[in-house]
């Protein structure tokens, strides 16, 4: 059975109440955190029939070479929501239709 991983995107300049309105949307509560790959970005785990891991993160990170994009072919996108390995991505998508603000980028299947 493959795995199926989602990526949607946010074209504005900051997260403001993003994170409250996926939250909602989705039926999941944000954990804070930060490392040095990722920066400051949130965690979820998602709730049945979800389930899967959704992590909220900037797509402008920086290392010791410099600024990069985590996803250089979505460049107006500042913010990325992944949807990892989730049993019924097709339901978040769903619930992401009453954000219009959030493309759905790529969906990746995996073995």
């Amino acid at each position: 059975m493959p795995f199926i991983y989602d990526v949607y995107g946010l074209a504005k300049p900051t997260l403001g109440n993003e994170p409250a309105l996926l939250a909602e949307a989705l039926g999941v509560t944000w954990e804070q955190r930060r490392s040095d790959y990722r920066g400051e970005y949130f965690q979820a785990q998602g709730p049945a029939p979800i389930g899967g891991r959704l992590v909220l993160q900037s797509n402008d990170l920086r290392d010791e070479t410099g600024e990069y994009l985590q996803l250089p072919d979505f460049p107006d996108h500042r913010f990325l929501l992944f949807v990892n390995k989730s049993q019924q991505p097709d339901e978040v998508r769903q619930r992401l239709a009453g954000l219009p603000q959030w493309a759905l980028l790529r969906r990746r299947e995996l073995d």
